[in-house]
């Protein structure tokens, strides 16, 4: 009778593991698939696509850089400055439009490029030259014909012969930098 307990003893022990077993592989098996169901949610959701606006415009704080060639010169000259307000939210293509004898080398929403060439002598050519007795500054208009900028008060007859000879056959000077050094020595 022993060993029909033992026996006993041991097949309710191998049918309570079976038991236990299939309950936690059905156990294991639900969680499973609803993991793969949400999964499969997760992945199959609708995808959204973004509304916001990518192009660039030209922002209220923006600064627009003018390079002008000066093709009878070969000088350039260059100018930053902050945009006009009637530019402020122009994309490339309406500021195109606004500029449209000028050529954009860069556009962003910060900095603006443009550049030009003209068939023109730059507005920085002056010529030193006399008139009635006077030292007188002529400036090179954009056709390269010299007009009077300024008479001043310097007496030609008062300054060194070489010197008067270079005025009287006109001193080219550059920019009004130059300019100013070159009158002072005659001061």
């Amino acid at each position: 009778m022993r060993k029909l307990w033992i026996t006993l003893i041991f097949l309710l022990i191998f049918l309570a593991s079976i038991g236990i077993g299939y309950f936690y592989l059905n156990t294991r098996n639900d969680q499973k698939n609803s993991s793969y169901i949400e999964t499969n949610i997760i992945a199959n959701e609708p995808e959204y696509i973004s509304t916001e606006q990518t192009e660039d415009m030209v922002s209220p704080n923006a600064e627009i850089m003018r390079t002008i060639y000066f093709n009878k010169c070969g000088h350039t000259e260059t100018e930053i400055e902050n945009v006009e307000k009637d530019m402020v939210n122009l994309n490339e293509d309406q500021l195109k439009e606004k500029f449209d004898d000028w050529e954009i080398n860069y556009f962003s929403d910060k900095k603006i490029s443009i550049y030009q060439e003209k068939d023109e002598y730059c507005p920085e050519h002056y010529i030193i030259g006399e008139s009635e007795g006077l030292v007188n500054i002529y400036k090179l208009d954009k056709n390269g014909e010299d007009e009077l900028y300024e008479t001043t008060n310097i007496f030609l007859d008062y300054l060194p012969e070489a010197d008067q000879e270079k005025i009287r056959d006109g001193i080219e000077v550059i920019g009004t930098k130059n300019l100013n050094s070159v009158l002072e020595n005659y001061d």
